[in-house]
């Protein structure tokens, strides 16, 4: 057994460049499959951490649909002796009082206070200083932004003023921006003690909410809490995790699994040529074998060491190389959103999963040569030796198997994609031979006679070039597809918000607007329509399976501002208005996992109720992870009254930034938040901007592990043409010819990669942008920053690998070479 490592082993380092290369291809694969596992891994890691800093140790909260409530409605919670542990919270709007110039829509900033910083029910990872319950707590970004350490004091306007006594990392409850620009749309958030936020105030025993844990289950206290509280303002909920209205990065697992599965593709690819053109090579070998006795068995076992040795070693070094490359993917794609987040880096069940996949998907990808390694006839091979033949059979039924699976573009459905990118492998030998006949006088012009007969050796190894050619087109197009995607998804969500948005601008309140509050809003010359927004939040609600969720409830009505947007939206707000019912935006619909029709359980004001899904519709409000009601259902049987926003449409001439100021120095004493819809654009599209930088590095990357195949099949065609070579170098040629000759090959094979990758880009683009589900959010438009680097990162990179191989070309000895022939 020992062996038959060891003869294994002598095969694939035989030839020494071929063999480092093809390993350079298993080690980038498996390396790239490494850090999009450690990436999906780490990111999903990431949100739960925030996720749980949010919840802590609480079990329930008590709030309210008004701003605040008193501290003697909780009073029998805090007498049930399952009560373990009590947090109040007081959350009051105020302004920093700075030197410089800034606005108070700028300095706008919400304190928390807290009745204990050091709670379990509340985390704070400190950075510096202690939660000592008698300072203000700031996040980084806030003290670098005021320049601003441990001890310092910080003036509030109006208020009064305070020493900072720590400063925290990013967490949810205090997410603030980390400039001025972000301070326009978005306000400041600290927490200071409950009892100096009172006294600045004088809002003496008023609370915003309660949290409170329990031993047990709690579903009693729970049950007879919401009875206790159903006729009044205060409402109780249950904690939960979940901050997918916050967060809509669904896309992003999706984006790591294609990464990880083209790198797969590309470097099984590479497996596979190696191996199966090994087997071809050997065939008279293995005849010998068996004529010796060899069982067909020994025969595929010796190829199928050969594959577990490639497998272990490039495992061995592409899964440590992955990690890294993990790590700074994490930095490059966590730098992408809007707050500084950390991040442990999880590599040890994907550095797992990723050693199991480095070892298996060689094996796979050679399971063929394996299997025709040990199938290999006695007589057939010792009376033709190694000759191969181009089967013109074959070449037609590609070309009509491919023809066919093309007119899928033709068909709405997901397994289209599949179809068509199995189409253009099937069709590339036809699409090589078309590009051959257009480019040989290119070549001749550039290459001279070496050019003519780069040309015609293409067809020597028709399949082979083509495959190679097709792998790299597949990965170019579906990185083009990605980059087009994201390039126009934000005018698609720009098209979504506005029609969904309900207005020009959202005016957010600490209090509920009154009715003196509209007037005085619509006696502003540039406001046309000025109409209260209810939602009610946080609500839970339970999905199909019972696991408990989070969102908001919108008032809809047939009247008010348009929230969403569905072929039936008349027929809908009918619905609405006779029994208490309820639509779902697609993400809730989709976490739900019921059907229309059926009843879903929400944890109302008024206590639990089952309330029939009429209907998913569309809508850009927490990235359609909501819900909506009929105004008088929500008010009255759904038990929520207050509207805390207010949504204002301006006249045509006017903006939203011309007012913004205005409203802050009219309501500054309950202003919370002032949002035009171009915050909300700019806000939702940002990500994509970041992620657009991470599609090109992707891109190159993908090329450049084609490449590493293109240059493995040139020095295997090499190789297997040293007789003719050696032959041609007798008769005149030069090295410096059969370099030419060697460099024109490759440059066909990475232009047509090249160019079928951007054809099958477009035709991906074009099938996406006629599906019934993207139409009118995606649009055909061409990424032609993209396509240009692919351009010339495909033709740069493939002329790199022929290089290489014409290198090997041109040092062919030539007595050895007419010896072997």
């Amino acid at each position: 057994m020992l062996n038959m490592w060891r003869i294994s082993w002598r095969n694939i380092t035989q030839n020494k460049k071929r063999f480092f290369i093809s390993m350079l291809g298993i080690i980038l694969g498996i390396s790239f499959v490494t850090s999009m596992l450690i990436a999906d891994k780490t990111t999903n890691d990431v949100f739960d951490y925030y996720e749980q800093m949010y919840v802590a140790n609480a079990d329930y909260w008590v709030l309210s649909d008004e701003h605040t409530y008193s501290e003697d409605a909780v009073s029998s919670i805090l007498a049930n002796p399952d009560v373990t542990e009590t947090m109040f919270a007081l959350d009051k709007q105020a302004f920093f009082e700075l030197e410089g110039d800034q606005t108070l829509n700028q300095r706008s900033v919400r304190i928390t206070g807290v009745n204990n910083q050091n709670s379990s029910l509340l985390k704070l990872p400190v950075i510096d200083g202690d939660l000592d319950n008698e300072g203000l707590v700031i996040p980084d970004v806030v003290a670098n932004l005021l320049n601003k350490k441990v001890g310092d004091t910080i003036r509030f306007t109006d208020l009064g003023e305070a020493k900072v006594s720590a400063i925290v990392e990013y967490t949810q409850l205090l997410a603030s921006p980390s400039d001025w620009d972000g301070a326009e749309s978005n306000n400041f958030r600290i927490m200071a003690p409950l009892d100096l936020l009172r006294d600045w105030t004088g809002m003496d025993n008023e609370l915003s909410y309660v949290r409170f844990q329990i031993n047990g289950e709690g579903e009693e206290l729970f049950q007879s809490l919401q009875n206790e509280f159903g006729n009044s303002n205060v409402y109780i909920q249950p904690v939960v995790a979940d901050d997918l209205q916050s967060n809509d990065i669904g896309g992003l697992y999706t984006f790591f699994y294609l990464i990880a599965g083209l790198s797969i593709f590309i470097s099984g690819f590479i497996v596979f040529n190696m191996i199966y053109t090994s087997v071809m090579e050997r065939k008279k070998e293995f005849a010998i074998m068996k004529s010796l006795g060899y069982l067909q068995s020994s025969v595929s076992r010796l190829i199928l060491i050969e594959v577990i040795l490639l497998a272990l070693i490039g495992t061995a070094i592409g899964v440590p190389i992955g990690i890294w490359l993990g790590d700074i993917f994490m930095q490059t794609l966590l730098g992408v959103f809007e707050f500084d987040m950390v991040y442990t880096l999880n590599w040890k069940m994907p550095t797992f999963i990723s050693v199991v996949i480095g070892i298996l998907f060689p094996v796979v990808f050679s399971l063929f040569p394996i299997y025709n390694a040990g199938k290999t006839s006695v007589l057939m091979t010792l009376k033709m030796g190694n000759q191969t033949y181009s089967s013109t059979r074959q070449f037609v039924l590609r070309v009509v198997v491919g023809g066919g699976l093309l007119s899928f573009i033709f068909i709405d459905h997901s397994a289209s994609y599949l179809a068509i990118l199995i189409s253009v492998i099937l069709l590339f030998p036809l699409l090589l031979l078309v590009l051959k006949r257009i480019l040989k006088p290119v070549l001749k012009v550039f290459f001279g006679y070496p050019g003519n007969l780069a040309a015609q050796n293409l067809t020597q190894q028709l399949n082979r070039n083509a495959n190679t050619a097709a792998i790299l087109a597949v990965g170019i197009a579906v990185i083009l597809l990605l980059s087009a995607v994201i390039e126009s998804a934000p005018e698609g969500y720009e098209n979504e918000i506005r029609d969904t948005y309900g207005g020009d601008l959202r005016v957010t309140s600490e209090a509920p607007w009154t009715n003196q509050d509209r007037t005085k809003l619509l006696s502003y010359d540039s406001v046309a329509k000025a109409e209260p927004l209810t939602e009610a939040a946080p609500i839970t609600w339970e999905t199909i399976d019972g696991e408990k969720k989070q969102f908001s409830v919108f008032a809809v009505d047939k009247e008010g501002p348009a929230l969403f947007e569905s072929s039936k939206k008349e027929n809908l707000y009918n619905d609405l208005t006779k029994e208490p019912s309820i639509l779902l935006g697609e993400r809730a619909f989709d976490e739900w996992g019921g059907n229309v029709g059926e009843y879903i359980s929400i944890n109302t004001p008024s206590g639990k109720q089952q309330l029939e899904v009429i209907d998913v519709v569309k809508t850009s409000n927490y990235s359609g992870y909501v819900a909506f009601m009929n105004e008088n259902h929500l008010n009255n049987e759904f038990g929520w009254a207050n509207s805390f926003d207010m949504l204002l449409t301006l006249l045509d001439g006017y903006n939203g930034e011309q007012l913004r100021d205005q409203l802050w120095l009219d309501f500054s004493n309950h202003l919370s938040k002032v949002e035009t819809v171009e915050d909300e654009i700019k806000s939702t599209t940002s990500a994509l901007s970041g992620m657009n930088e991470l599609i090109l590095i992707m891109l190159v990357l993908i090329i450049g592990l084609a490449s590493i195949g293109t240059a493995n099949t040139l020095l295997m065609n090499t190789l297997e043409r040293a007789p003719e070579i050696g032959t041609m170098r007798a008769l005149g040629f030069t090295k410096q010819q059969v370099k030419k000759m060697i460099v024109g090959e490759g440059f066909l094979i990475g232009l047509s990669g090249v160019i079928g990758g951007i054809l099958s880009g477009v035709v991906l683009l074009y099938v996406t942008s006629q599906s019934e589900l993207l139409r009118g959010f995606i649009s055909f438009q061409l990424p032609l920053r993209n396509i240009i680097l692919a351009l010339i990162a495909g033709i740069s990179l493939s002329l790199f690998a022929a290089w290489i191989s014409s290198a090997t070309a041109s040092k062919i000895n030539i007595i050895s070479s007419l010896k072997k022939g």
